[in-house]
C-alpha cells in the first residue's frame, strides 16, 4: 500500500474538491486584484490560491480540528475573492479566453507525472523530520510542536508540509504518498510560472521554455574541474574537504568528482559527485519540498508585485510574503533586504520613490513583516526565543522586566552570537558540500567559482541591465538584483550556527542571476560586447548540463515503488488503523520517527534525536508499564523489528502485556514472524 489509507482512489476528491475551490479563488484574485495578461491569469491564479490557502490554514489550524482547519480556508478564500470580484464592478467575474492557456495545463500535468516516478521510487529526504511534519500538521498539529506539550513550537519552515498534511487530512493518503505528490504538484506549478516568467520578459516562443529549464536543471560546474590539470586537482586534494553526507564517499577530492555519491534512498543508477553542487542543487533534485515551494512563491511575488491595482492587491502580496516566510525564512528575509534596499538606493540617487506600485510593493513588506512576527515558523520561534529564551534569560529578563520562558528546553538567547551568526575569518564561499572555500587560497577560490557557475562572471552585465531596466519602471527587477548581491556577500563575511545552511543564500543569489541572465541575451536594445551574447548562451548550456545529467540518472527510479524510508506494507497498514484516529491529547511513546509518522502523534523530538539522558531511550530500551503510567503515557507501540532486539527478560518484565492493557491496532505478516502493534494503556492505573 502506497497510496490510500483506504486503498480507494476516490478517497483524494475531497482534496481534489477543496483544490478546485482554492483554483477558482485564485484566478478570480489574479483577474480583479491585479493587472495580468490573460495567459497568466489561471496559472497565477492555481499558485495566488495555494499559496494563500497555506496561510490561512496555518492561522485557522490552531483554533479549528483538522477537517475544518484544512477546509474552511478554501470557503473563506473563494467568499473573498468574490467580493473582490463584485467590487471591481467587472461585467464579467472571469473571462473564458484565460482558457485558451489549457495546452501549458497538459504539458503541467506532464511534467507532475514526471516528478512523481521520480518522488515514488526515491527516498531521499525522508528522514522522520519530512514525514513527521506532513504527518503531525495533517492530524491538526499546526503550528507544529517540538517537543509534545511544550508551549514552544518548532522553528522550521514548514509552509510546504502543510500541503502534504492537506493530502492526509482530506485526501487519505499515507506519509509518503502525501509528500511525493505535494511535491510534484508545487514542482509542476513553479515550472508553469517559470514559463510565464519567460513569455512577459522574452516575448518570443523560446522564452516559455527556457526559462523553466533553467529553473529545473541550473546548478553550478563542478564537473568541469576535470578538465583542468591533473596536477591541480592534485593540489585540490589536500586543500579542499569535503562535508556532511559527502565525505561519506571518503575518497580525495579528486577521486570523489567521479565517484558516485552514497546517500541513502538515491535512485538505482547512483548520483555522479561531479554532477552534484553544494551552492545550486538544480529543481530536478528537489525532493525535500520546502525549497520547491520557495521557488514557487518567488516566481509568483515576481509576477504579482509589478501589477498592483490598489491597497487590496498590497495586502493579498502581503500575505503572500509572510506565507514566503512560512516556506523558507532565508529567502523570505533576502527578498525583504532587496526591497528596502532597492528603495534606499533609489531614493538616495532620485530623491523620491516615483515609481510605479513601488510604494505598494514596500507597503506590503512592512504587512508582512508584522505577520511574519506573529504566525509561527522560524522567524516567530526566534523572535521569541531572543526575547524570552529557553534556558536562562532572554532580552526582555536582562533588561529586568521580569519577563521569561519556562521552558525546559536546551537554548538560550544569551550567546556571543547574533540568532546564530557570526563573523568569518578567512573570507570564503560556502559548498554544503565541501564547507567554506577560502578566498585567500588560490585553490580553494578556483573551486568556489567552478561550484558557482559561468552566470556568475556575467554578473556585472546583468546588474547594470537589471538597474537600467528599474529606473525605467519596473523596480523588481532592481530589487532582484540587490537581493542577489546581498546573498551573495551574506555568507562571504558571516558563518552560521549550522554554516552550510547559509549556502542557501548564495544559491537564491546564483538562481536569480541565472534567470535574468536569459532576459539580458533578449534584449536586442541593451548594450553589450556582441560576443558576450553567445558567450552568455553557452554558460546557460554549462550551467545546466549537471541538472540534465542528474534528471537521467533519476529515470532508473521511474519504474520502481518505494515506501518511506525503512517502511514497508506493516507499516501501511498500521497506519490505515490508527492514523488520526487516537484522541487528539493522547500521550503515545513508541521508536523515534516512525510512531508520530505512522499514528499523526508528535511522541519526541520532531527533529533530530533526543539527548542520551533523555527519558525518551529509558522507554525505549527498557519499556515498564509502571514508568510509562507514571510519566502520564496513554499509548505504546511496538514495532517488532526493534521490540525483537531487547532482552526476553526486559520484555518480560515490563508488564505490557497486563489484563489492563488493550491492543489499539495490530498487524502481522504472512509468515506471522513481524508485526506491528501499538498498546491501549489508558485502563491501567498507576
Amino acid at each position: 500500500m502506497y497510496w490510500y489509507r483506504d486503498g480507494n482512489p476516490l478517497s483524494l476528491l475531497p482534496w481534489l474538491a477543496v483544490m478546485l475551490i482554492v483554483w477558482l479563488a485564485g484566478w478570480l484574485l489574479a483577474s480583479h486584484a491585479f493587472r495580468l495578461q490573460s495567459r497568466e491569469r489561471l496559472i497565477v491564479g492555481l499558485g495566488l490560491g495555494l499559496t494563500l490557502y497555506v496561510w490561512l490554514v496555518n492561522l485557522f489550524g490552531r483554533w479549528l480540528a483538522p477537517e475544518l482547519a484544512f477546509s474552511l480556508p478554501a470557503v473563506l478564500l473563494l467568499v473573498v475573492a468574490a467580493l473582490v470580484a463584485w467590487r471591481s464592478g467587472a461585467d464579467r467575474w472571469l473571462d473564458p479566453a484565460d482558457l485558451r492557456i489549457w495546452p501549458w495545463l497538459v504539458v503541467g500535468f506532464a511534467l507532475f507525472y514526471l516528478f512523481m516516478l521520480w518522488s515514488k521510487g526515491l527516498t531521499l529526504f525522508d528522514e522522520h523530520k519530512n514525514l513527521s511534519l506532513i504527518s503531525i500538521i495533517g492530524n491538526g498539529n499546526i503550528p507544529p510542536e517540538y517537543l509534545p506539550g511544550y508551549v514552544r513550537k518548532f522553528a522550521y519552515h514548514y509552509g510546504f508540509h502543510i500541503v502534504g498534511g492537506s493530502l492526509m487530512q482530506l485526501g487519505g493518503m499515507l506519509p509518503w504518498s502525501a509528500f511525493d505528490l505535494s511535491k510534484s504538484f508545487l514542482w509542476a506549478i513553479t515550472l508553469l510560472l517559470a514559463a510565464l516568467v519567460g513569455c512577459r520578459y522574452i516575448g518570443r516562443a523560446w522564452g516559455a521554455w527556457a526559462i523553466p529549464a533553467l529553473v529545473a536543471l541550473a546548478a553550478g560546474t563542478r564537473y568541469l574541474l576535470l578538465i583542468l590539470p591533473p596536477g591541480f586537482l592534485l593540489r585540490a586534494d589536500s586543500e579542499v574537504q569535503l562535508q556532511g553526507t559527502s565525505a561519506l564517499i571518503n575518497k580525495p577530492f579528486s577521486e570523489a568528482l567521479v565517484s558516485p555519491w552514497l546517500v541513502d534512498g538515491g535512485p538505482p543508477m547512483d548520483y555522479i559527485f561531479g554532477f552534484l553542487n553544494g551552492i545550486m542543487d538544480p529543481l530536478v533534485m528537489a525532493h525535500q519540498g520546502p525549497n520547491t515551494f520557495s521557488v514557487l512563491i518567488f516566481l509568483l511575488v515576481w509576477l504579482l508585485a509589478p501589477n498592483l491595482r490598489k491597497i487590496g492587491s498590497a495586502a493579498l502580496l502581503a500575505v503572500v510574503l509572510a506565507a514566503w516566510a512560512l516556506a523558507w525564512e532565508a529567502t523570505y528575509g533576502l527578498f525583504m533586504l532587496g526591497l528596502f534596499g532597492f528603495a534606499a538606493i533609489f531614493f538616495v540617487q532620485q530623491r523620491n520613490l516615483a515609481l510605479p506600485q513601488l510604494r505598494w510593493g514596500l507597503a506590503a513588506g512592512v504587512a508582512s513583516a508584522v505577520l511574519v512576527l506573529f504566525q509561527g515558523g522560524t522567524i516567530t520561534e526566534l523572535l521569541r526565543e531572543f526575547l524570552f529564551g529557553y534556558e536562562g534569560p532572554g532580552l526582555l529578563q536582562s533588561l529586568g522586566l521580569g519577563v521569561s520562558s519556562t521552558l525546559p528546553i536546551a537554548g538560550t538567547a544569551a550567546s556571543s552570537q547574533f540568532f546564530g551568526f557570526s563573523l568569518r575569518w578567512p573570507l570564503a564561499i560556502v559548498s554544503a558540500h565541501l564547507g567554506p572555500l577560502s578566498l585567500f587560497s588560490p585553490v580553494q577560490l578556483i573551486v568556489a567559482l567552478f561550484e558557482l557557475g559561468p552566470v556568475f562572471l556575467f554578473t556585472p552585465w546583468i546588474t547594470r541591465w537589471a538597474w537600467h531596466r528599474a529606473k525605467a519602471g519596473d523596480w523588481l527587477l532592481g530589487v532582484l538584483t540587490c537581493a542577489a548581491w546581498l546573498g551573495f556577500t551574506i555568507p562571504i563575511f558571516f558563518q552560521y550556527q549550522s554554516d552550510r545552511d547559509i549556502s542557501r543564500l548564495t544559491w537564491q543569489a546564483m538562481l536569480a542571476w541565472t534567470l535574468l541572465l536569459p532576459l539580458v541575451i533578449a534584449d536586442r536594445n541593451f548594450r553589450w560586447p556582441g560576443w558576450l551574447r553567445p558567450a552568455a548562451v553557452g554558460a546557460l548550456a554549462l550551467t545546466s548540463f549537471s541538472g540534465l545529467m542528474i534528471a537521467g540518472t533519476q529515470f532508473s527510479a521511474t519504474s520502481t515503488t518505494r515506501l518511506g524510508e525503512n517502511f514497508n506494507q506493516l507499516d501501511s497498514l498500521i497506519a490505515t488503523q490508527m492514523w488520526g484516529k487516537l484522541p487528539r491529547d493522547a500521550h503515545v511513546m513508541g521508536p523515534l520517527g516512525s510512531t508520530t509518522i505512522l499514528s499523526g502523534q508528535l511522541t519526541s523530538v520532531v527533529q533530530g534525536e533526543p539527548p542520551l539522558d533523555d527519558i525518551y531511550h529509558r522507554f525505549i530500551e527498557q519499556p515498564t508499564l509502571q514508568e510509562l503510567k507514571l510519566f502520564s503515557y496513554d499509548f505504546y507501540y511496538i514495532d517488532s523489528r526493534v521490540w525483537e532486539e531487547l532482552d526476553p527478560e526486559i520484555r518480560a518484565t515490563s508488564h505490557l502485556d497486563d489484563e489492563c492493557v488493550v491492543t489499539f491496532a495490530e498487524v502481522w505478516d504472512n509468515a506471522r514472524i513481524n508485526y506491528r502493534r501499538m498498546l491501549d494503556l489508558r485502563a491501567c492505573t498507576d
